[in-house]
C-alpha cells in the first residue's frame, strides 16, 4: 500500500468510527511519522518505533507514547486488518495534573482587554464552558437567540449538549450574527459555501445545503478557497488571550482551555452540584469533573498556621490522703 493509499484508508476508517477532525489529524500525523521511520530504517516494526519514541533523541512522555500507540493500533486493526500483538509501553502516571484555574476577576481582566469578535469568542468560551473547536465550528442553526440557548452538535466523543447563553452577550451576539448574515448574502451570490470536513455528510445532504444560512458558520474565516469558506481558526484568539493575560500581569499559565477551566471552578465556587457541572461540560465520567475540586483545594485541610491557638488544659493537683496510723 502506498503512503497516499494508507492515509486515505485511515481517513475512511476514522470517518466510519466517528472520529473528530482533531483526532483524524492527530492519527494522520502519527501514521506519517511511522511510515517515515520505516522508510529510513530507524524502525523495523511498531514496537521498535515506540522504543524509538521512548529512548530516542526526542524521549517523549509516556502520555505521548500512548497517543501514538492508539493511532497506530487503530491503523493496524482497522486498515491493515491485522492484530499488532502485545506491545510494551511505559506506564502512564494515573494521577492527572491539576490545571491552573483563573479566578473570575482574572478572567474579566483578560476579557476587558479584548475587543470585537475576539472578546465575544472569549465571553462565549467562559460563559458556556465550551471547547474551542466546538465554538469555532458553530453554525447559525446552533444558536437560538429567542430561547437563549446554544447547542453543541457532535462535540468531543460525538456527544451533543444544550447550554444557556449568558444574558450579557445576547445583544452583542445578535449584532454579530447580523453581520454574518450580510457576509452570507454576498457569499451566496458568489456561489460560496460553508462545507463540512466530512465528505460523507456532504454527499448525504448535498452541496446546496451548505450554501444555506442555517449551515453558515457563526465565526467564518476571512479567506475563501476553491469556492469554500471555512470557519475561523483559534490562532488569533489564542494570541489575543495570551497577550491580554500578559498585559494584566497574570502569572498563571493561560491558554484558551483556561477559560473552560475557569468556568467550571466558578460554578463550583457558587455551590453548583458537581453532577450538574459534569453535564454542563459534557464529561462522560464524573471523575473528569472532580479534577476541578482538587484545583480549588476544596478537599484540602486547613493549614496549621491558620488554626487558632489551642488552650492546653491545666493539670489539676491531686492530693492523696493516706490514713494515719494510731500511735500508742
Amino acid at each position: 500500500m502506498t503512503k497516499r493509499g494508507a492515509i486515505l484508508a485511515l481517513r475512511d476508517a476514522q470517518l466510519k468510527a466517528g472520529h473528530r477532525v482533531t483526532t483524524r489529524r492527530t492519527y494522520r500525523g502519527w501514521l506519517l511519522r511511522y511510515v517515515a521511520a520505516l522508510q529510513s530504517g530507524e524502525a523495523l516494526d511498531l514496537q521498535t518505533f515506540l522504543n524509538l519514541l521512548i529512548h530516542g533523541h526526542e524521549m517523549v512522555s509516556p502520555t505521548t507514547v500512548h497517543q501514538a500507540l492508539c493511532a497506530l493500533v487503530f491503523f493496524e486493526k482497522h486498515v491493515m486488518g491485522r492484530d499488532p500483538g502485545v506491545l510494551k509501553v511505559p506506564r502512564r502516571n494515573p494521577n492527572r495534573n491539576v490545571p491552573d484555574c483563573l479566578s473570575h476577576g482574572e478572567v474579566m481582566e483578560i476579557i476587558n482587554r479584548l475587543q470585537g469578535t475576539r472578546r465575544l469568542q472569549a465571553e462565549m468560551m467562559y460563559g458556556t464552558a465550551s471547547r474551542v473547536t466546538a465554538l469555532m465550528t458553530l453554525r447559525m442553526k446552533d444558536i437560538d437567540l429567542a430561547e437563549g440557548v446554544l447547542k453543541f452538535c457532535h462535540d468531543k466523543g460525538g456527544k451533543s449538549r444544550v447550554v444557556l447563553l449568558p444574558e450579557t452577550i445576547i445583544g452583542k451576539l445578535s449584532e454579530h450574527m447580523d453581520r454574518v448574515r450580510r457576509l452570507w448574502e454576498a457569499d451566496k451570490k458568489a456561489g460560496i459555501i460553508a462545507p463540512s470536513p466530512e465528505p460523507s455528510l456532504m454527499r448525504k445532504l448535498g452541496r446546496g445545503v451548505f450554501g444555506s444560512l442555517p449551515w453558515y458558520w457563526v465565526f467564518p474565516s476571512s479567506e475563501v478557497s476553491n469556492g469554500c469558506r471555512w470557519h475561523a481558526t483559534d490562532d488569533y484568539l489564542a494570541k489575543a488571550v495570551k497577550a491580554a493575560a500578559d498585559d494584566a500581569g497574570i502569572t498563571k499559565r493561560v491558554t484558551l482551555k483556561s477559560l473552560r477551566h475557569a468556568s467550571a471552578t466558578a460554578l463550583l465556587r457558587r455551590g453548583v452540584d458537581i453532577r450538574t457541572i459534569q453535564s454542563h461540560l459534557g464529561h462522560s465520567d464524573v471523575k473528569t469533573t472532580e479534577i476541578y475540586v482538587h484545583a480549588l483545594g476544596s478537599d484540602s485541610v486547613v493549614s496549621p498556621l491558620d488554626l487558632p491557638p489551642v488552650m492546653q488544659p491545666l493539670r489539676s493537683r491531686v492530693v492523696v490522703a493516706f490514713p494515719q496510723r494510731a500511735v500508742g
